[in-house]
């Protein structure tokens, strides 16, 4: 693939992700399920005083209003045209319903920096530039989300790109194996996770619990997951979930009730993942291509800690993350913290 045509490509893509998803009526009222909302994240190992294996994941993405069906006539004509499309990943049954468009890119990077020749028992380096489209159902206590992955792994993801503008703004040292990194390859992802709630409510505090299990299949990822998510403070939103960077929907269920604040909203969360891993492009190499690989690990636990806070149009959640090892002759387990910023529209 070569350079201008990655960059129209690209910018297709985000111009799909900025406004495919935008629905056609507005309001200014932070708790009306007719506004749509965007959001940023960032997961960076620098939070946690480390920069190797996933060193840093942004995503941008937007989220549309509370919908009956996937071609209500408040989705845009662009939203409408891609939900025919994708009928076939669309929940049914479901009252409340809603799509998110995204797009991420992840690069991944072994301990050694300096090495022009990376350690070949070490992770290999790998960027990753993916679109994604997520359809979300839900009632009072359950919800489906449904996710399809289309993307690139390999220089045209432009990671060592991404990553050398970055360090060369905050003084990072330069990676000098990145002439060793995947090949380009076509990458693609459909995931789906179940979510299920029980919440306890009190005068002056809530409290709950959110259950997920599901999992994924494609040359980019396929895994079988499960875990849980615990919440508290002194008022909860109504949706599933408030850590960032776990494979369960990035926190953007269909409003039914009040989501953001018009007061501070401070509450705590915990969450813990487990996953049975059948590929990672990341660790196994290229499909069809020569390239580094290691041995990967089967079993995969993420445990975060963090915090959530609402006020207006806006949303803010920081996690700490810690990961069990990846791949045999992994120095330690990985740590990696996360950030989404996410605004009403």
């Amino acid at each position: 693939m070569n350079t201008q045509f990655n960059s129209k490509v690209s910018a297709a893509i985000a111009a799909l992700v900025l406004g495919g998803s935008m629905t056609a009526q507005a309001s200014d009222s932070p708790n009306d399920a007719s506004r749509s909302s965007a959001y940023v994240r960032l997961d960076n190992d620098v939070f946690a005083g480390t920069d190797r294996g996933y060193s840093n994941g942004t995503e941008i993405g937007v989220v549309s209003a509370t919908v009956d069906d996937f071609q209500d006539g408040s989705l845009s004509a662009t939203s409408r045209w891609l939900n025919r499309r994708l009928a076939w990943l669309q929940p049914e049954g479901y009252e409340y319903n809603n799509m998110v468009v995204t797009l991420g890119q992840g690069m991944f990077t072994p301990n050694d920096w300096w090495r022009e020749t990376p350690d070949p028992n070490d992770r290999p380096y790998a960027g990753v530039l993916v679109f994604g489209v997520t359809y979300n159902g839900r009632d009072n206590d359950s919800m489906v989300a449904t996710t399809f992955n289309l993307g690139v792994v390999g220089p045209s993801a432009f990671a060592e790109e991404t990553q050398n503008a970055v360090h060369s703004l905050v003084g990072g040292e330069r990676f000098e194996g990145w002439d060793h990194q995947l090949r380009d390859e076509a990458v693609f992802r459909v995931m789906q996770q179940r979510l299920h709630k029980r919440a306890m409510i009190k005068p002056t505090w809530m409290s709950d619990v959110i259950f997920h299990y599901g999992g994924s299949v494609g040359n980019l990822t396929s895994f079988v997951n499960a875990g849980a998510e615990v919440r508290i403070g002194g008022w909860i939103p109504d949706n599933f979930g408030s850590a960032p960077a776990l494979p369960v929907a990035e926190n953007t269920a269909p409003t039914i009730g009040p989501v953001f604040s018009e007061v501070v909203r401070i509450h705590a969360f915990a969450a813990f993942d487990v996953r049975y891993v059948a590929n990672d492009i990341t660790l196994d190499g290229n499909t069809f291509k020569d390239s580094a690989s290691v041995d990967r690990e089967d079993w995969v636990v993420d445990l975060g800690i963090g915090v959530a806070a609402h006020y207006g149009n806006w949303k803010i959640a920081f996690a700490r993350y810690f990961r069990t090892r990846e791949f045999r002759g992994q120095d330690s387990e990985a740590e990696l913290g996360s950030l989404t910023i996410r605004r009403a529209i």
